[in-house]
């Protein structure tokens, strides 16, 4: 019965959204369903993208400004991507495989958090233990959780104690845009990117000084407020936002959340062909753990974590002669985490831990453009990580206090060239990366990419080849019984082969990519005689897939979208890929336009079905055992109705609403770790 009333669901909302689509169309009065803010800032991004009087900035910056152009849910394949190349590129010649999340999707969706929009992304399985603000890892293209390298702003984010990163807490406040590159980055990125790279980007300041209010509700005891400012200022181009989320939870006790972000970026033309800039991100998190005791299947009613990140990094960008600029940066990333589970009915155990970690870093880069012709680009990266573990476990039978305090340098250097031959149509892109680590020693990391569109066919094929390593994290090397200090880095070996196919004046955008990686020396804890477990170089993982991204603009007047994925994932030799499935896929279908009885207003509803196959998992309730976790549909429902003339000055007022798990699917995302309910909130924000 439980299996027949989902179906019957789907069906509503299918109906339901066939009958906004024809209702829409039948008015034939059409606009964009994008905000004030993100309509100036594609404004200000196409400029950029443009070339001409733009600043050396404004064209070549790595790892933070880029544009999306004003009709990119159009033309998605003419996005402006860096992260790929660490220089100006349209995401259709781009020699790898590369996804871009604008903040157009952001806001059709209503996302809060960065982990709900990369569940879109082909060959990516976000894994959340429980509820809101729990651990939270992502697994690309097969890769483990800490062989995928996430920055924001192109500050490396990853903890350098576990190797991964925990997206519970990573909120869009103020975030542009989402660049995913999907395949081996360590030719330009080093350690970490053997599965890809993730950059959040901070939202540039443009155009007249405007901001946003917002304040939403929910089941759970939900409530969430955000502030933001964004504008130009004179030579002074500024962004700034602030938000805050409190919720109970939809356990009875112990599951609540809370989190507090703050971002910040400044860009300052201090010259025609000079620009400084600042970036600053905080975010201070804390939730109750309910599920720490599900290995013993009884609550645990006092297990709690507290989470604080904060970054801030500093930049300069010049013309330093025709055709030749300059990129220097420093930052540093900080992260302070506390765990703390006092002993409890079913718990005789006192854990009590403190983790204090850093990462800084400076790098110098280098861009030479040869006519139409070459990039050529060169640099030089400095890092230092530190780190200031103590745990304390105390038991009536036993106790343990395991602390270290560790820092490791690492000089890197880089080179790159871009090829465009005949007249773009062949693009080839090669480098190589040499890093010197004081702790495992020298990793070169080579790779080479091409690029060929198709005469007449709007089609552009590609493949490419890298190579890879992730180096030892701190636990792995330091930590009291597990660590190993005579361990290798990982390495890789990755081919990649796709093709970008663009049909029916660009509405329609097809992305299919292969690729097959293997992984040496890959490090598990193994166990040992005593009963314990230790860091281990323990052999090779060989993993190979299938990815397929189609996007079609179905109808104009209004937009109607339907973007899909599928990824198939399997690995070559036995042992199964932990929580990650051979098969999963989305279909998110966006209808956007304005009301035929009220000119001056917009909606837009977003409806989103995200499939995930059957996959391997331990089972905490049996012994961590490996069992099979069961396939699962998850459905999530947005929808938002703009005025633009209920607000003097011109101001606009939004009322939105969204529900996830729309089904009430139960499912466990990680095996033991319930997933939310059905929940919604609702709320109403005003820009001016």
């Amino acid at each position: 019965m439980r299996r027949e009333m989902k179906t019957l669901g789907m069906a509503v909302v299918t109906l339901a959204l066939a009958c906004a689509t024809r209702t829409g169309a039948a008015s034939a009065a059409a606009a964009s369903a994008g905000g004030t803010e993100s309509a100036a800032d594609a404004d200000s991004g196409a400029q950029q993208g443009s070339g001409g009087d733009a600043t050396p900035g404004e064209r070549t910056t790595a790892e933070t400004e880029t544009a999306v152009p004003a009709s990119a849910e159009q033309a998605p394949f003419a996005t402006i991507v860096v992260t790929a190349t660490r220089t100006e590129t349209r995401l259709d010649e781009t020699t790898q495989a590369v996804t871009v999340i604008d903040r157009s999707e952001i806001e059709h969706r209503d996302a809060q958090t960065v982990q709900e929009m990369l569940r879109d992304v082909p060959n990516v399985d976000v894994v959340q233990s429980g509820s809101r603000g729990t651990n939270t890892e992502l697994f690309l293209r097969g890769a483990e959780a800490d062989q995928t390298l996430v920055m924001i702003d192109g500050v490396e984010v990853n903890s350098v104690t576990l190797g991964e990163f925990d997206f519970s807490s990573l909120t869009t406040d103020n975030v542009e845009r989402i660049d995913v590159l999907r395949g081996g980055g360590g030719t330009l990125y080093g350690s970490q990117a053997i599965g890809g790279v993730i950059n959040i980007i901070t939202k540039a300041g443009a155009g007249t000084p405007h901001a946003s209010i917002l304040g939403e509700g929910g089941n759970g005891a939900t409530g969430h407020g955000a502030v933001s400012s964004a504008g130009q200022v004179g030579r002074l181009r500024y962004s700034i936002a602030g938000s805050y989320l409190d919720t109970q939870g939809f356990h009875a006790h112990n599951d609540d959340y809370r989190n507090g972000t703050t971002s910040l970026r400044l860009d300052y033309d201090v010259a025609e062909k000079a620009t400084a800039r600042l970036f600053f991100r905080y975010t201070n998190a804390d939730v109750g753990l309910i599920n720490s005791n599900n290995f013993l299947s009884a609550p645990d009613p006092n297990a709690r974590q507290s989470d604080e990140l904060y970054l801030i990094k500093g930049e300069w960008e010049q013309e330093l002669v025709r055709d030749l600029e300059l990129r220097a940066a420093g930052s540093y990333s900080h992260q302070n985490e506390h765990f703390v589970d006092p002993p409890d009915a079913a718990e005789t155990t006192d854990t009590r831990s403190r983790i204090t970690s850093g990462i800084v870093t400076g790098e110098i880069q280098l861009n030479h453009y040869w006519r139409q012709l070459a990039i050529t680009t060169a640099g030089l990266e400095i890092e230092e990580r530190l780190a200031n573990v103590h745990s304390v476990t105390v038991d009536p039978a036993f106790s343990f206090d395991d602390r270290f305090d560790e820092s490791r340098r690492n000089v890197a250097g880089y080179f790159q060239e871009q090829l465009r031959l005949l007249d773009g149509a062949l693009i080839g892109v090669g480098g190589v990366r040499v890093d010197g680590n004081e702790q495992f020693g020298t990793a070169v990391s080579p790779a080479g990419s091409v690029s060929y569109a198709l005469p007449g066919t709007g089609a552009r094929i590609r493949g490419g080849y890298a190579e890879g390593f992730r180096a030892p994290t701190f636990n792995e090397l330091f930590f009291p019984g597990f660590g190993n200090p005579n361990l290798d880095a990982e390495t890789s070996r990755e081919y990649d082969f796709g093709v970008l196919q663009t049909l029916w004046h660009e509405r329609v955008n097809l992305d299919l990519s292969f690729f097959d990686r293997v992984t040496h020396n890959l490090i598990e804890g193994q166990p040992q005689p005593d009963g314990t477990f230790l860091a281990e170089n323990v052999g090779t993982v060989h993993v190979r897939g299938v990815e397929f991204a189609p996007r079609v603009l179905v109808w104009r007047d209004p937009d109607v979208t339907i973007a899909a994925s599928y990824a198939r994932l399997f690995r070559v030799d036995t042992p199964p890929l932990l929580r990650r499935p051979k098969h999963r896929g989305s279909v998110v279908v966006n209808v956007a336009g304005r009301d035929l009885g009220r000119p001056r207003t917009r909606y837009d509803v977003n409806l989103a079905v995200h499939v995930v196959g059957d996959r391997q998992d331990v089972n905490p309730a049996h012994g961590f055992a490996f069992d099979e976790n069961p396939a699962y549909t998850k459905v999530d429902l947005a929808t938002s109705y703009t005025f633009e003339d209920l607000l003097p000055h011109s101001a606009e007022l939004t009322v939105f609403a969204k529900i996830e798990n729309l089904l009430d699917e139960h499912y466990d995302e990680a095996l033991g770790f319930r997933a939310p309910p059905i929940n919604f909130l609702a709320g109403v924000r005003a820009a001016f």
